[in-house]
């Protein structure tokens, strides 16, 4: 009885485990898309690095990320640094969001399967963003980005991490059902 409870743990750690790394994997994937959303967002206003400029200075209180511009922010050189330690950080951020998110929904009956998911996932990157800036009390970034875009990009970010966490429980996409 004892081994038959004990080989049910091991296996449920390892598909939690095997879940959070899916989460983590599908985390790195949708902080690089929603930077390249936001990259193409900025070209097309004829500044592409206009969000992560503003996000680097929000977050490590550099210049003024306001206005996205480099002369106003900074050097080239101290924008560079800060735009890729904020871009560090962002990917470490969605990857612990998805290994988390796998925890979550693996404990929580409501937030279980594919939707549940998405949602969960989009909300607690809404959320998070949010908090952080609380924290770091600057509304610097999010006057750049503004409420419809942050939901935008998370909800992008909620269905890929939902999606490998959803295969990270359930298989190859060739096995799930239409």
């Amino acid at each position: 009885m004892r081994e038959h409870r004990d080989s049910a743990t091991v296996g449920g750690i390892k598909r939690v485990a095997l879940r959070a790394e899916a989460g983590a994997a599908g985390g790195l994937v949708a902080a690089v898309v929603v930077a390249a959303l936001f990259l193409v967002d900025g070209a097309i206003h004829l500044h592409p690095l206009a969000v992560p400029e503003a996000l680097a200075s929000g977050l490590l209180g550099g210049g003024n990320g306001a206005s996205g511009a480099i002369s106003q922010a900074g050097s080239f050189a101290v924008v560079t640094v800060e735009v890729t330690a904020y871009t560090v950080v962002h990917l470490l951020t969605f990857a612990a969001v998805g290994a988390t998110a796998a925890f979550v929904i693996d404990i929580s009956s409501f937030w279980k399967g594919l939707l549940g998911s998405v949602a969960y996932v989009g909300i607690a990157c809404t959320g998070l963003l949010y908090f952080v800036r609380w924290m770091v009390d600057t509304p610097v970034a999010l006057d750049v980005l503004g409420l419809p875009r942050v939901i935008a990009a998370n909800a992008v970010a909620g269905a890929i991490i939902g999606t490998a966490l959803y295969l990270g429980e359930h298989g190859d996409a060739d096995e799930v059902p239409a």
